[in-house]
C-alpha cells in the first residue's frame, strides 16, 4: 500500500506543481520566528513565535520541510521551487554577498499533493555562527534548533561535502536538544530526516565519485558510513534517514524561467530542474507516508506535534549561554583538564602557581610511574609516553566531539603535553636498560649469561648480575640525567631487583632428569613431526621468558610482552657445549601427542655440570 501510494504520488507532482504555485502566489512567505523586541544588544532574550504568520500553529501533525545551511547557497530559490515555482514566495538574492532572508519564513502550501498540505520554511544563513557573541548570532542559534524541533524534513545546503560547519551545527543541535531540552523519548519515525544537499555540483567535483558511485546519494552513503561522527548524525534523525543529493549548476535558463514562472512547465527542460524534481518528488512521497507504515494517508509530523508547542521550549533555549560554541567548548576543555589530572595527576604547574588547580607539582619518577611497559598503548607507541598521552588525549577529543587543535592551545592541556614530552626520553631509557622484554637485565640476557658463561650456578650469577646492575644504571643516569635517588624510585628499577631474585631462586630449584629431545624440524605449533629422537640427561629450569615478541607485522604481540615457557639445559656427552632446550608440545607421524625438548640456543665451549637424573 505504502509503495502504491508513493508511485500515485509522483505521478501527482507533475500537475500538482502549476496549481500549488496558482494557489500559493498570492499569499507570500510570512516571518515565523522573529528576534526579540529588545533593542538591547546585551539582552539575548527568546525569540518570538510570530501569531501572524499565516499557518494554523494548533494545527497538529503538518509536514513540514525547512531549509537551512550557510549563507547564499541558494536556500530561498529551492525554497520557492519546492512550494510551487512561484518567485514572489520568499525574497532571494542573486548577490554573492547580500543575503535577503531574517530569521525565518513559512508558507503553507495546499494540496501540494492531494489532500495534503505541506509547509516549506526558508531560514536565515549560517555562516557566521561561531563568529562572534553578538545578539544575532545568538538568535540565530535558537532559530537553529527551533526549526530541528518544528520540521519533518531538514534539508542543508551546502557546496562541500559533510562540512565542517555542517557538523559544527549539528553538535550544536543534538547537545541542546538530547542533553538539554532531555528530548530523548523521541524514536523512529517522531525524529525529522535529513537530506544533506551539495548545490551548484561542477563535473570537477562529479569526478569524486563517477566511475566508483551510481550517483552523489551512493557517494554521500559511503561517506557517511566512514565518517566519526556519522553514528551521532544519525541518532539525530529517524532510521535511514539521512540522505544525499546534489544540485547541478544553476543557469541563467533556469532563473529566467523561475522569475517568469515556467520552471515547472514542460517547456523548460535543463539538468537542474531535474535534479530539484527528483528531489521534490522524494521529499513531498516521503512527506505523507511513513516508510515504516503500510497507510497511504500517514504523514511525517515533525518532532514538536504543532507550532504552538515550541513556545515553551524557547525560553529554555534562550536562557542558557551553554549553546554558544565557544562556550560549549570551554565546557568540554574543563572536563578533559579534570580527566587528565584524574589519570595523571598535577602534572605541570602554571605560570606563579604551585600546580594547575593547587596541589604538588608530580616528580619526574613519579610521572614515570604511571606507565606500564606491558600496557597496550605503551606497547602500541612503541614506548614513547608523550606518543601514548597525545593519542589518549585525541580519543577522548573524539568521544567529547571537540578539536582536537582546540583542546591543546589550553594552557593546562599544552602544559601536560610538553611535560611528558620533557620526560619522554627518560621512560625510553629506562624501558631500553630495564624492561623485561629485551634489555641487559631481562630474563632472556639472564638466561643466556647462565648458560653461556656461568654454568648454571646461582651464587655466581647472582654476583656476575649484581656487577651487571652497576654497569646498567651508570648508562641510565648518564642518558637520563637522573639521579641515583630518582632512579631508584622508578618501577622499572625496582623491578630488576625482583628479576633477579626470582632468576636466581629459579636456578637454585634447577631439576635432574631425562627429557626426550628432537631436533627442530622447523614446523611450529601443532604440526606433525618425523625425526630422529633421544632421551638425555636434562637440568630443567622451569618457566622463563626467552622468546622475543614477534615484529614481522604479521603477528599481533602479546599484551604482557613474551610469554613464558618451560625451558631445560642438556649438556653434549663429550662436554664441548650445551644447549638451551624449548618443551613443546607436539603430535607425531602416528598421531600420538608427545611433549619433548627442542633447541633453541647452542653455547660452544660452556661450561655447565652433567645432571644426574633420578626420575624421568
Amino acid at each position: 500500500a505504502a509503495a502504491a501510494a508513493a508511485a500515485a504520488a509522483a505521478a501527482a507532482i507533475d500537475s500538482s506543481s502549476s496549481s500549488s504555485s496558482s494557489s500559493s502566489s498570492s499569499s507570500a512567505a510570512r516571518p515565523l520566528l522573529q528576534p526579540p523586541e529588545s533593542a538591547d544588544d546585551s539582552v539575548h532574550g527568546p525569540i518570538v513565535l510570530n501569531q501572524d504568520c499565516g499557518v494554523d500553529l494548533e494545527a497538529q501533525g503538518v509536514p513540514t520541510i525547512a531549509i537551512i545551511g550557510p549563507s547564499r547557497k541558494g536556500k530561498s530559490v529551492l525554497a520557492g521551487l519546492l512550494a510551487g515555482g512561484d518567485p514572489k514566495l520568499f525574497p532571494q538574492s542573486h548577490s554573492s554577498f547580500q543575503a535577503m532572508t531574517s530569521g525565518t519564513q513559512i508558507v503553507e502550501v495546499p494540496d501540494l499533493l492531494p489532500g495534503v498540505s505541506v509547509r516549506i520554511v526558508d531560514t536565515e544563513g549560517l555562516s557566521h555562527v561561531g563568529r562572534s557573541r553578538s545578539k544575532r548570532e545568538a538568535i540565530v542559534r535558537q532559530f537553529l534548533v527551533s526549526t530541528y524541533l518544528t520540521s519533518s524534513w531538514i534539508l542543508w545546503l551546502d557546496s562541500e561535502v559533510l562540512s565542517t560547519s555542517f557538523f559544527t551545527m549539528m553538535w550544536l543541535v543534538h547537545d541542546y536538544v538530547i542533553d538539554v531540552l532531555k528530548v530523548k523519548d523521541a524514536a523512529g519515525d517522531r525524529l525529522p530526516r535529513m537530506m544533506y544537499i551539495r548545490t551548484q555540483e561542477t563535473e570537477v567535483q562529479q569526478r569524486e565519485y563517477v566511475g566508483q558511485f551510481a550517483d552523489f546519494a551512493s557517494f554521500f552513503e559511503a561517506a557517511m558510513q566512514g565518517h566519526e561522527d556519522g553514528d551521532i548524525l544519525r541518532s539525530m534523525f529517524a532510521p535511514d534517514g539521512v540522505h544525499g543529493h546534489a544540485l547541478p549548476i544553476w543557469t541563467l535558463q533556469d532563473l529566467e524561467a523561475f522569475e517568469q514562472q515556467t520552471f515547472w512547465s514542460e517547456s523548460h527542460d535543463t539538468p537542474f530542474k531535474a535534479a530539484v524534481a527528483q528531489l521534490r518528488e522524494r521529499l513531498l512521497n516521503e512527506a505523507i507516508v511513513s516508510p515504516s507504515s503500510s497507510s497511504s494517508s500517514r504523514s511525517v509530523p515533525p518532532l514538536l506535534p504543532s507550532l504552538a508547542a515550541l513556545e515553551q521550549h524557547l525560553p529554555r533555549i534562550a536562557r542558557l549561554e551553554s549553546f554558544d560554541p565557544r562556550d560549549h567548548e570551554a565546557a568540554k576543555i574543563s572536563r578533559l583538564r579534570q580527566q587528565l589530572r584524574a589519570k595523571y595527576g598535577r602534572v605541570a604547574a602554571a605560570p606563579g602557581t604551585v600546580g594547575f588547580a593547587g596541589g604538588q607539582v608530580a616528580s619526574v619518577p613519579d610521572l614515570l610511574n604511571i606507565f606500564d611497559p606491558d600496557d597496550r598503548d605503551v606497547r602500541k607507541w612503541h614506548g614513547r609516553i608523550d606518543q601514548v598521552v597525545a593519542g589518549r588525549l585525541q580519543e577522548h577529543c573524539r568521544q567529547m566531539r571537540l578539536e582536537y587543535d582546540v583542546a591543546i592551545r589550553d594552557p593546562e592541556v599544552e602544559a601536560v603535553l610538553a611535560r611528558f614530552s620533557s620526560v619522554a626520553d627518560a621512560f625510553s631509557a629506562a624501558l631500553e636498560l630495564f624492561a623485561d622484554e629485551a634489555g641487559p637485565l631481562s630474563e632472556r640476557e639472564i638466561l643466556r649469561g647462565a648458560v653461556e658463561h656461568w654454568g648454571l650456578d646461582p651464587d655466581i650469577t647472582a654476583k656476575a648480575l649484581a656487577s651487571k646492575v652497576q654497569s646498567t644504571e651508570a648508562a641510565f643516569l648518564e642518558k637520563s640525567g637522573f639521579t641515583a635517588a630518582e632512579m631508584k624510585r622508578l618501577n622499572l628499577h625496582e623491578k630488576i631487583r625482583w628479576r633477579i631474585e626470582e632468576c636466581v631462586m629459579r636456578l637454585r630449584g634447577k631439576v635432574a632428569t631425562e627429557m626426550l629431545i628432537i631436533e627442530d624440524d622447523g614446523a611450529e605449533g601443532e604440526e606433525a613431526i618425523s625425526t630422529t629422537e633421544r632421551t638425555s640427561p636434562v637440568w630443567r629450569l622451569g618457566e622463563w621468558r626467552w622468546q622475543l615478541a614477534k615484529k614481522d607485522g604479521k603477528t599481533r604481540a602479546s599484551r604482557v610482552g613474551p610469554i613464558p615457557r618451560e625451558y631445560a639445559v642438556c649438556v653434549d656427552p663429550n662436554g664441548s657445549g650445551v644447549h638451551l632446550l624449548e618443551e613443546r608440545a607436539k603430535t607425531k607421524k602416528d598421531g600420538a601427542r608427545i611433549t619433548a625438548g627442542f633447541p633453541v640456543l647452542h653455547c660452544d665451549g660452556a661450561k655447565v655440570a652433567a645432571p644426574q637424573p633420578t626420575s624421568k
